[in-house]
């Protein structure tokens, strides 16, 4: 536990630096300036944005995991990805930790499975990424139909289209083969018995390859139950593409408050293209993030580096500070939810 303190305080470090470091070159001067000057009224619509994105994020948790919106399940899923925002933001782990987060967070429920929990929070985040596909391909679109050159981030969505292509067929090749994954993770397991004894906690019970392979079912059938409900894998594909369009909303009225007019279009690309630097491990992904907001918007706007830094800081803050303040709450609560004393 100290050395995961150690390596988080570390990750902060890093990123305040790197952050101290990109503001220093635009100047801090010209930075405040224009934070002074920026219209609050409309900067207020940045944590709004925010915390909406929240809310649809949670929801589209929530149906994908198919509970109920009034039982404890569905509290419970709503507080862990709330809770999970904490994760992504400045553990380690980062957004992947942060599905992990809300799946063992769900399966603590005495009626929940791991597999079902598990089945769950994948559908929902492949759903995810497939709305951001979507949302940074009508971006681009934009751009192209407004006569500006999209530069490089036409190859970027094809890529990451291909990748979303090779998940999915990953996906089938799984559940044609179960049987062989089953034997095949049993082997691993046993390998490496002396090391998960270690550190995953509680672990005392050795895999064998009929629990690997009801596992696997139980994970497939789930999927197959959202998928096979029309109107509840709608419900989630709506969820998630609202939570991108309402992230959308901070950086737009960001660049507003300081006078900085940009097309929806752009902030579309450059919204979902920052989400693919979330993948550096760093806090908040300060200091990658940044950069890929700050490269497309110079590339596809005349503005320059300087007069957008100030509209980045104020679009960062308002994220960083919904989600940490939703986040905290929800931790905070999330042991009474997680016991599901209270009945469905």
């Amino acid at each position: 536990m100290d050395f995961d303190r150690r390596r988080v305080a570390f990750r902060v470090v890093v990123a305040v630096a790197i952050a101290a470091l990109l503001v220093t070159g635009v100047g801090w001067d010209r930075v405040l300036r224009n934070l002074r000057d920026a219209n609050l009224a409309t900067y207020a619509f940045a944590p709004l944005g925010a915390a909406l994105a929240l809310l649809a994020g949670g929801e589209g948790t929530r149906v994908a995991l198919g509970f109920p919106v009034w039982s404890v399940r569905g509290a419970l899923a709503r507080r862990a990805f709330y809770g999970a925002a904490i994760v992504r933001n400045f553990l380690p782990a980062g957004n992947v930790g942060g599905g992990g987060f809300v799946a063992y967070t769900v399966s603590r429920h005495g009626d929940v499975t791991v597999s079902e929990a598990v089945a769950g929070v994948t559908g929902w985040e492949f759903v995810m990424m497939v709305a951001s596909a979507v949302v940074g391909g009508v971006g681009v679109l934009g751009v192209v139909v407004a006569g500006q050159d999209p530069a490089g981030t036409v190859g970027l969505f094809v890529a990451f289209g291909a990748v979303l292509a090779a998940i999915a067929t990953a996906g089938v090749v799984l559940e044609a083969y179960r049987e062989a994954v089953a034997a095949v993770v049993t082997r691993l397991a046993l390998a490496f018995e002396p090391v998960l004894a270690r550190v995953v906690p509680g672990h005392d019970v050795r895999l064998d390859a009929g629990r690997v392979r009801r596992g696997l079912d139980e994970f497939f059938a789930t999927l197959s139950r959202l998928t096979a409900d029309r109107s509840r894998f709608v419900t989630v594909l709506a969820a998630a593409h609202a939570a991108w369009l309402c992230w959308i909303i901070p950086l737009f009225v960001s660049l507003l408050a300081v006078g900085v007019v940009v097309s929806p279009a752009v902030v579309m690309v450059a919204v979902t293209v920052s989400g693919f630097a979330r993948a550096v491990p760093l806090p908040a992904g300060i200091g990658p993030v940044d950069v890929a907001l700050g490269g497309v918007l110079v590339t596809l706007t005349p503005h320059s580096l300087g007069e957008l830094a100030s509209a980045l800081v104020l679009y960062r803050s308002s994220m960083v500070l919904v989600q940490v303040m939703a986040g905290g709450l929800s931790l905070w609560t999330l042991d009474v939810a997680a016991t599901g004393e209270l009945a469905d």
